[in-house]
């Protein structure tokens, strides 16, 4: 089930304005810290160069004497400063100094990782200086490393030749924990202010989106359902806007129109249906006449039918003369040609007005199936199709008219072999299927197109491709009226992949009782 409009506004709102806040407060942590960082470095570049700066300047002073407790004055060198300041840092200052060389023999003096890192990007990069943050046991430390280089200016300390060569690097601690921890304090204290600002901020949007939005919105969507329901007085009052006040008087216009409108449909359909009722009395009565016609018709045609064939067999056994023996033939054949399609004439007639009897007895429909191929045998060595049907090993008990029941096999078999070629073969096959027995009949004929498979069981519908003249294409039409008076279903079977022809089936209840 679809979520309602303002569960699903507000939390778009939510998203967005929470997508927002996160990715401000992530960038506004970042160039927090990304300041942060860079002060410390900043401070520990200065420290770098004061160092590096010193160094030089008590170079350039070929050392500093110093007067010691006893009176007695010492010499310090650059590194000798270098060391004291060190050590002097160590105990006294919040950073940390040490002249890190590669290839000193000084304990005090032999880099660790991050200086050694730091000496080879010096070495292979070019690198001016190197920084890194540290971790350890909740503790953060900024690592600062510059290049150690020995210069002309030492020569005033060391008889050493001048040059100028990359020995080590010069590096700076510095205790980050406070700058860290506060980070945090503030990222929290900041997160704590975005997300009461953004509830302030969705409060206040929801209640205007309420206001402005939902509730003019509900009021319509109840007066759309009363005039779903039919109730056409329904009416709006939206004044949360002029919008809002524009669309609530067109609606209020829209249902009075359409009040109008339905007034004049009731009133035009009250007309057409007093015309209707009249013309379908006048069609029934068309109908009646219709039918009464074609029943007694049919009914009157049969008596000079009948007489007709009388005729023609009293003639038959006066006159054996062979001239008129061809004549007489041809008044049999279309004789009975005629009285079969009286027959389904009558027989169609039957069905529609629901007069057809049905002389109901147990039978087998095996046999009954047998007596309709033998009946149908003649037709079949016409064109020599051989008729293929395998008899069941059990009765296929059945209550039915055994008559009625052989006329609708007769008349799907005689359609079978009419659309079959010379020579082929048309297989019948009886099997149950859950409460119905189901008799099946294919052909090796061109089958039936898939436009006119629903056409097949009307009335006087003809397929291309059979004899026109046999009948008047009442003879599906009759097998299936009588199929269905017996409760049971007639149609086509339609898959039938890769199987050329056309395959009939009807079926029949089983007669539980026997």
């Amino acid at each position: 089930m679809p979520a309602k409009l303002g569960s699903r506004i507000l939390l778009w709102i939510v998203v967005i304005l929470g997508l927002f806040g996160g990715v401000f407060f992530w960038w506004q942590k970042t160039q927090h810290q990304k300041a942060g960082i860079n002060q410390l470095r900043q401070e520990a570049r200065g420290i770098y160069h004061y160092v590096v700066l010193t160094r030089e300047l008590i170079s350039d002073w070929k050392g500093v004497y110093i007067k010691k407790e006893d009176g007695k004055f010492v010499r310090k060198t650059p590194s000798m400063f270098t060391a004291d300041l060190a050590s002097f840092a160590g105990r006294n200052a919040p950073f940390s100094i040490k002249i890190a060389v590669t290839d000193s023999k000084d304990p005090e003096h032999i880099p660790d990782e991050f200086e050694l890192q730091a000496i080879r990007n010096m070495k292979a990069k070019g690198a001016v200086e190197v920084s890194r943050i540290f971790v350890e046991n909740g503790r953060y430390r900024f690592r600062y490393a510059g290049p150690l280089i020995f210069e002309n200016e030492c020569q005033g300390c060391h008889s050493r030749a001048p040059r100028t060569r990359l020995m080590g690097c010069i590096s700076i601690g510095v205790d980050a924990t406070r700058f860290f921890h506060n980070l945090e304090r503030d990222g929290l204290f900041f997160a704590s202010y975005m997300i009461f600002a953004l509830c302030i901020v969705i409060a206040l949007l929801w209640l205007m989106l309420r206001k402005y939005v939902l509730l003019p919105l509900n009021e319509l969507n109840n007066a759309a359902e009363k005039v779903r329901s039919g109730d056409l007085s329904a009416a709006v009052n939206l004044s949360a806007s002029i919008e809002w006040k524009r669309l609530g008087e067109n609606f209020n216009n829209m249902v009075q129109a359409l009040s109008k409108r339905q007034n004049q449909l009731e009133e035009e359909a009250h007309n057409a249906l007093e015309k209707m009722r009249s013309a379908y009395e006048e069609l029934k009565r068309t109908e009646k006449y219709r039918a009464d016609f074609f029943t007694n018709i049919t009914h009157d045609l049969k008596t000079p039918i009948t007489a007709l064939k009388g005729a023609i067999g009293l003639l038959e056994r006066k006159c054996s003369s062979p001239e008129a023996a061809p004549y007489i033939d041809i008044f049999q054949r279309n004789t009975e040609k005629l009285s079969s399609m009286v027959q389904d004439l009558l027989d169609c007639s039957r069905l529609e007005s629901g007069e057809m009897q049905l002389s109901l007895q147990q039978a087998d429909l095996a046999e009954v199936v047998e007596d309709a191929i033998l009946m149908a045998m003649p037709l079949a060595w016409k064109k020599n199709i051989q008729l293929n049907y395998k008899v069941p090993e059990h009765p296929c008990l059945v209550k039915v008219d055994v008559q009625r029941m052989e006329q609708v096999v007769m008349n799907l078999l005689s359609n079978a072999i009419r659309f079959s070629p010379e020579g082929k073969q048309v297989e019948l096959r009886l099997r149950r299927q859950g409460d119905f027995w189901k008799v099946t009949i294919c052909d090796k004929g061109p089958g039936i197109p898939e436009g006119e498979t629903d056409l097949v069981f009307r009335k006087f519908f003809q397929r291309d491709g059979g004899d026109k003249n046999s009948g008047m294409g009442l003879g599906l039409a009759i097998a299936k009226g009588i199929v269905e008076a017996h409760g049971g279903s007639i149609g086509i079977v339609k898959d039938r992949k890769g199987t050329s022809g056309c395959c009939f089936y009807f079926t029949v209840p089983v007669n539980k009782k026997s």
